[in-house]
């Protein structure tokens, strides 16, 4: 299995496919009012923002498969995510605690040019991964 961002259908807006990504108030990372009955806003620098993939592979916390993670974990390959070619800073890369399968990052948005379609990319253990996604950020 590939390691993949949460991406689905419901968030492709016009062709351009953004990957769910999340505030703590659970706020969506969208171009305010692209999907009817969501609540969402763009990032900015310095927010904070969480995003959901699958397939990351093991993790420092050993987890069998099919069971729920139990508290925090790292990945034991290399993460690194990026908008727009700018590196962010990943606060924390592992499984997402109390889901099965899920795993959960952390990320800080820097300082990048704002955009409605800034190309999201990741590299886990030092390969880029194949999805074409995108984040809107503000300024």
């Amino acid at each position: 299995m590939q390691p993949g961002l949460l991406a689905p259908q419901s968030f492709n807006l016009g062709g351009t496919q953004y990957v769910v990504a999340q505030f703590s108030d659970g706020t969506y990372v969208l171009p305010p009012g692209a999907i009817a009955g969501i609540t969402s806003r763009r990032a900015r620098p310095g927010d904070t923002i969480t995003i959901y993939g699958v397939g990351f592979g093991p993790v420092s916390t050993f987890t069998p498969r099919g069971q729920i993670a139990q508290g925090q974990s790292t990945l034991a390959a290399s993460f690194t995510m990026s908008f727009g070619g700018t590196q962010a800073a990943v606060a924390y890369d592992g499984l997402a605690p109390t889901y099965v399968g899920l795993y959960q990052f952390n990320v800080t948005v820097q300082a990048i040019a704002p955009s409605d379609t800034v190309p999201l990319t990741f590299t886990l253990g030092g390969i880029t991964g194949n999805q074409k996604l995108f984040i809107a950020v503000g300024s």
